[in-house]
């Protein structure tokens, strides 16, 4: 049997636990002989052995092992030949995704070869656009239009150019040469920004005022300084012309917000109504600010209801600049956003006034903003737990469900990325109440980063025993011991950095749970006398002494938490530049941090780390002081 790992099969961090676990089937007195067959579940080697070329029929003994769909799916990529055993593969384990994945090659393959009645008995709808065209053009093939045409519609409606397996069956569609359809359709690809197929579209409409507005338009997009040679009346002067506007503008500026501004907002008067204007002003309001322009300011008030992220950037840009009077314009105390309110008080002081108001009313958000107004009036931290109370019924019915099952056993031999794919096809059109319920079962299950990223999509943010669960404790508390580094700013950190997930790697290749980069990994183990074995950086008990260490290196460096988490994400270079102004008042100087990344990360750590201290029941000290460097991040 070729070696399973030295083939390049699974990513390096990844082999030591392969290797392990073939390793412990050999001790057990395990055949590793393929040809001898294995033990039910021994799922590693099966995988093996089909990557080296073995029979699936070997594995008979495996068909009842909740894994098998991989296994099998694995071995009939290569076999798309063996149509009845496919057929029963289908019909048995159609939930995997390795098998719908299986299922849409085939198809497709089965219509290439003109088995046009076996493609029509066996089709699953998978949401896959060749496999459902190929489905539609079989049946259309047996003469069954009614099949074929069944929701064409949907199919058909795209802003991009659809597979070619289904042109046969549009030809036969009276819709596709419906002239409204057609418009309709050239308009989603317009705003979808796909200019070219628009003006492909636009072609096909009949000659007139509709066909020439969506090609001058498209063109826009593509080259956006156009506008500017046109009249404002020739681009308001029809209502289709009304509804494309507001995108070439967003393109425009995007281009150069502080010079086309002008140009952008003199259409309030004919667009306030149009939700993609007033989308256009909210990015343009963000440019405007973060490049510190005046306009900003203007381009806000002409929102007829300002969007948080809007609001947010506009703040950011004021407060920078301690303009405390366009602050208290901006933002009224009937606003719902922590950091608007939080701000207003700090403008209401400055100005003379009583900010106790806007102050009490954002204490009540758990928040960086809320406790940073709680400490203003002397107010408690507001945690607003809103916990999931399980339904023994429902979390019964997640521990039997089949796709649980595999996700579970794909995490055990390291697949984290198969296991997430199965449990987000689960959660995929769940109810809110029941996904809700699932995000429970998968804490508890150590599937937190899963339960993180499901209640973030749902915008649930209150269920903080889920949102901010303490795995890991006996390496956090390690790390705490070695370098001093307090274990709630550990916890921030791996929150923020991975949400728990130990085999994270960054776009920018930092790994583990708390995100390091090789070359600072490397300078850390050797500070601290450890060894960086193969995929050690992914151990959790390595990755986060490593982490700690450099925490703890940099709080030294800057003496102040903010300033050290920045450095943590951004490179303490980068710090000590900025270290230059605003170190009166750290709130404002977060607020100046000129990366946004960065910027929402420091927030978020600060605004984690009491939500940590509050989960180990541990004394919170004050958001102001943590900021101000009153507080000892590290013994």
């Amino acid at each position: 049997m070729k070696n399973y790992l030295l083939a390049g099969l699974l990513p390096a961090f990844l082999q030591v636990g392969v290797a392990q676990s073939l390793t412990t089937g050999v001790n057990a007195g395990m055949n590793t002989s393929m040809s001898a067959g294995i033990s039910t579940g021994n799922y590693l080697q099966a995988k093996a052995g089909i990557a080296s070329g073995d029979d699936i029929s070997l594995y008979a003994n495996l068909t009842s092992d909740p894994l098998y769909p991989y296994v099998a799916a694995d071995f009939y990529r290569k076999n798309l030949d063996r149509d009845s055993e496919i057929i029963d593969l289908f019909n048995r384990f159609y939930s995997a995704p390795p098998v719908r994945k299986l299922h849409n090659k085939w198809i497709v393959q089965k219509f290439n070869q003109g088995d046009y009645a076996t493609v029509a008995k066996n089709y699953f709808h998978t949401g896959n656009e060749d496999a459902d065209c190929a489905y539609r053009a079989a049946q259309y093939q047996l003469g069954n239009q009614q099949a074929a045409l069944d929701k064409i519609y949907g199919t058909w409606m795209s802003p991009n150019s659809v597979s070619t397996l289904c042109d046969p069956v549009f030809a036969i569609w009276p819709g596709a040469s419906n002239p409204q359809y057609r418009l309709k359709r050239a308009i989603m690809a317009y705003h979808q920004g796909n200019a070219g197929f628009a003006i492909t579209l636009a072609e096909r409409l009949p000659y007139g005022i509709e066909q020439s507005t969506i090609t001058t338009f498209a063109n826009y997009l593509r080259f956006p300084e156009g506008l500017i040679e046109a009249t404002p009346d020739s681009l308001t002067s029809t209502a289709l012309a009304r509804e494309l506007l507001p995108t070439a503008l967003a393109k425009l500026i995007k281009k150069d917000s502080s010079q086309y501004a002008p140009f952008a907002m003199q259409f309030v008067p004919t667009l306030r109504g149009n939700a993609r204007y007033q989308d256009m002003l909210s990015k343009l309001t963000k440019y405007l600010s973060k490049r510190q322009d005046p306009q900003a300011m203007t381009a806000y008030r002409l929102m007829s209801k300002p969007t948080s992220e809007a609001t947010e950037a506009l703040l950011t840009y004021l407060v920078g600049i301690r303009d405390w009077s366009s602050i208290r314009q901006a933002v009224n105390i009937n606003n719902t956003n922590p950091m608007a309110l939080y701000w207003l008080g700090r403008a209401q002081e400055a100005t003379g006034q009583n900010g106790r108001r806007a102050y009490r009313k954002a204490a009540g958000y758990r928040s960086y903003y809320g406790f940073l107004a709680a400490d203003k009036i002397g107010a408690s931290y507001q945690f607003t737990p809103r916990l999931t109370r399980p339904s023994t019924r429902v979390q019964q019915q997640f521990n039997q469900n089949s796709s649980l099952r595999r996700a579970k056993l794909l995490a055990r031999y390291g697949d984290a990325v198969a296991a997430r794919r199965e449990i987000l096809a689960v959660a995929k059109d769940m109810l809110p109440a029941r996904k809700r319920q699932l995000t429970y079962w998968l804490g508890k299950n150590g599937f937190h980063f899963e339960a993180i990223y499901l209640l973030g999509k749902m915008r649930d943010w209150d269920d903080i025993a889920v949102r901010f669960p303490t795995p890991y404790n006996t390496q956090v508390q390690a790390a705490n011991a070695r370098t001093g580094t307090d274990s709630t700013w550990i916890y921030a950190i791996i929150r923020q950095e991975s949400s728990m997930d130990p085999n994270a790697v960054s776009r920018a290749r930092a790994k583990g749970l708390m995100q390091l980069i090789p070359s600072t990994a490397r300078h850390m183990a050797s500070d601290l006398g450890l060894s960086l074995y193969g995929g050690a950086i992914f151990d959790p008990d390595i990755n986060t002494q490593l982490g700690a260490n450099y925490l703890a290196k940099m709080f030294g460096r800057f003496n102040n938490i903010a300033m050290a988490s920045a450095a943590y994400n951004a490179g303490p270079s980068r710090v000590d530049d900025w270290m230059t102004r605003d170190l009166d008042d750290m709130t404002i100087w977060v607020e100046k941090i000129p990366f946004n990344e960065t910027r929402k990360y420091v927030k978020r750590v600060l605004e984690y780390q009491q939500v940590y201290a509050h989960h180990l029941g541990q004394r919170i000290p004050s958001m102001t002081d943590r900021l101000e460097g009153r507080y000892q991040a590290v013994q």
